[in-house]
């Protein structure tokens, strides 16, 4: 989609039509200043070319070739000072990238890229995802495949759109582990305890262990999360636990006992007591309004 019809829907583009169309790909070769909206999507941006300063949430963020970011839905933002800024937008439903059985919230890459930076563009965190001219080029090739694929809808181009935009984050989200392995910073250690967190949720794990990992004092390692997540490292893991749970509640024939283990309770009744505090029902009364 070429940028003057896209720029009519700019801003006021519904869910129906999202839902319509799930995935779209507008490439703005010489984009302009742009004044401050909002979208009802979540937006992957690629600076193929150029510069200038894209303002999310009031917070400026330089931007040049071979930058990569998130806008979510509802953030406002607008760009200025352009100079033959080239972009293209990724746009797609968030709920895409909910899909159980993918490994995606395993990879430090995807925390940083789709969570954290997003939140953090208003503190001292330098670090971000900025592809070489190798990288550029595959993502450029990538991103084209997703649009022809978008762009022609043959039978089944849902099914394979929504693939191959996963292919094209999952690529993006190890290019920044990548990149940071040589520059590590606070944000790309707390990205490294959550994927080890989604990895390991049924396990016991101490903040001593996780503010090990990223190389923290446990008071610091324990403020540095709660700002970047805006949760604390408990509070974040009772939450992953009971996900779990509500999956294996409302799917599964396992008594309530043997899922408080699997997913890292210590007992089915300390189990209950935060699934009642967190869901508004015990596990059982949850379990039973599947039946």
């Amino acid at each position: 989609m070429k940028y003057d019809s896209f720029k009519i829907k700019s801003g006021r583009l519904r869910k129906s039509w999202l839902q319509d169309f799930l995935i779209q790909i507008t490439d703005v070769p010489e984009h302009p200043d742009y004044p401050e909206h909002t979208h009802e999507f979540t937006e992957l941006v690629v600076v193929y070319a150029g510069s200038g300063i894209n303002c999310v949430d009031g917070v400026d963020y330089p931007i040049s070739e071979g930058d990569v970011f998130v806008i979510h839905e509802s953030s406002s933002h607008s760009y200025r000072e352009t100079r033959h800024l080239h972009l293209c937008n990724v746009l797609f439903d968030s709920t895409l990238l909910d899909i159980k059985g993918i490994d995606m919230s395993h990879l430090p890459g995807f925390h940083a890229l789709f969570l954290l930076e997003p939140k953090l563009r208003n503190k001292p965190f330098s670090t971000r995802l900025r592809l070489d001219s190798k990288e550029l080029h595959k993502a450029k090739a990538m991103i084209q495949e997703l649009e022809m694929e978008v762009d022609k809808k043959q039978p089944g181009f849902r099914l394979v759109s929504q693939s191959l935009l996963l292919l094209l984050i999952g690529e993006l989200s190890r290019w920044y582990d990548q990149s940071a392995e040589n520059k590590p910073g606070k944000l790309m250690q707390i990205a490294h305890c959550m994927a080890h967190m989604e990895r390991n949720y049924n396990e016991p794990l101490a903040i001593g262990e996780l503010a090990r990992m990223a190389n923290m004092s446990e008071r610091g390692f324990y403020r540095v999360f709660q700002e970047a997540t805006g949760t604390t490292p408990n509070q974040y893991l009772t939450n992953l636990r009971i996900a779990t749970a509500s999956e294996l509640l409302s799917k599964s024939e396992q008594s309530i006992t043997d899922i408080a283990y699997e997913c890292g309770f210590q007992d089915s009744s300390y189990m209950a007591k935060q699934f009642k505090k967190h869901m508004g029902v015990t596990p059982r009364e949850f379990r039973n309004s599947f039946r």
